[in-house]
């Protein structure tokens, strides 16, 4: 999902413009690059994912496991000591979460954004999973600069993205989304990023979610690509 696009020093006084505005199109080829193009991508018909997962201010940890096949269907796994299994997944179709409190099927917004995050390849596709692109300008992610992006779905809230202005990865994501439990604001921090082994793509091993519950850490410390994934693991349990 992610290549590193480094560019000279030199470079930047050379066309002090390119600096200054990007236009969408530009944007996209640049990332779809930077994640490790194209033909890399499309290559990559299924993820399986391990890590851990840690929610410090309610001293939660545990581990995560994500499938992803394409088309659109996903599948996260988190196992939390303590309080057991929390299921999310989508199955083309129908988008579900299960825990130990219990089941919902998701509908209405949910649904819409359970479907676009089980889009795989997404870089593919941002042009028609958000038909309103944005380029604000430059601003900071942590501290890099970056180029702050809001992309806005036909249906739903906008995300106000942050892609690194040199490599034009993905730093940051920021929006309001639909939970189980009302909306919220969520803020996602990506880091880490190193290649898929055996794909030329590149994903980030560490994610960082802000939540009103406190922050998540995501550490991933396995990707597997091109697994044969059955549907039936993406079907509700």
């Amino acid at each position: 999902m992610y290549r590193t696009l480094l560019f000279l020093l030199g470079a930047a006084f050379l066309a002090p413009g390119a600096q200054d505005t990007l236009s969408v199109d530009e944007l996209v080829e640049k990332h779809i690059a930077a994640v490790g193009g194209r033909e890399a991508l499309s290559k990559v018909s299924s993820l399986v994912m391990t890590g851990s997962f840690e929610l410090p201010a309610m001293g939660a940890s545990g581990t995560i496991t994500v499938y992803q096949k394409a088309p659109n269907k996903r599948l996260s796994v988190i196992n939390i000591d303590g309080f057991g299994e929390i299921f999310q997944g989508f199955d083309g179709e129908r988008g579900f979460s299960i825990s130990p409190m219990g089941s919902i099927d998701m509908t209405g917004q949910m649904l819409e954004d359970a479907k676009r995050d089980a889009t795989m390849h997404a870089e593919l596709h941002l042009k028609e999973l958000y038909p309103k692109i944005e380029v604000k300008g430059k601003g900071k992610a942590g501290d890099r600069d970056a180029w702050i992006v809001v992309m806005t779905p036909e249906k739903g809230n906008p995300v106000t993205a942050y892609f690194d202005a040199e490599t034009f990865l993905m730093l940051k994501t920021s929006g309001v989304r639909v939970t189980d439990q009302g909306e919220a604001e969520i803020e996602s921090e990506f880091g880490e990023f190193r290649e898929v082994p055996g794909t030329g793509m590149k994903a980030p091993h560490l994610i960082r979610q802000k939540l009103p519950v406190g922050e998540i850490i995501l550490r991933i410390t396995d990707i597997k690509a091109n697994v044969d994934i059955p549907d039936s693991k993406f079907a509700k349990p």
